[in-house]
């Protein structure tokens, strides 16, 4: 799975990063800054929800910290994900595929002799 599909707050928006998001909520941006951040964010229906969420957070301050536990936690359950599905993988078992062979040529040799006999 790729890293970017990893990252909680990376897909909000391409041309918003972040740190800029993070500076915004934190009022940390001058007018014009936060100015472009919300006409960016408010194109799409789906970012303004994710804005209007964050902007509800009564600690914006502990939103990075947030932000990790759940990447930390979303890289966690895909890579143990990953590792359950490679052990779903069948692995080629030889030895079954040798007793199948070798009961195919018995039964071969079971109906050439049956039918020897037979013939004669």
């Amino acid at each position: 799975m790729a890293e970017d599909l990893k990252d909680i707050l990376s897909h909000l928006n391409k041309d918003v990063s972040q740190e800029t998001l993070l500076q915004y909520l934190r009022q940390q941006l001058d007018k014009e800054a936060a100015h472009e951040v919300e006409r960016q964010l408010l194109e799409d229906p789906f970012y303004n929800d994710a804005l209007e969420g964050l902007q509800e957070m009564e600690h914006p301050d502990r939103l990075m910290l947030i932000a990790e536990a759940l990447n930390r936690d979303l890289k966690k359950r895909t890579e143990k994900k990953r590792k359950e599905r490679s052990k779903r993988h069948l692995q080629p078992q030889w030895w079954l595929y040798a007793s199948v062979l070798i009961l195919l040529l018995l039964l071969v040799l079971v109906y050439l002799l049956l039918h020897g006999r037979m013939g004669n």
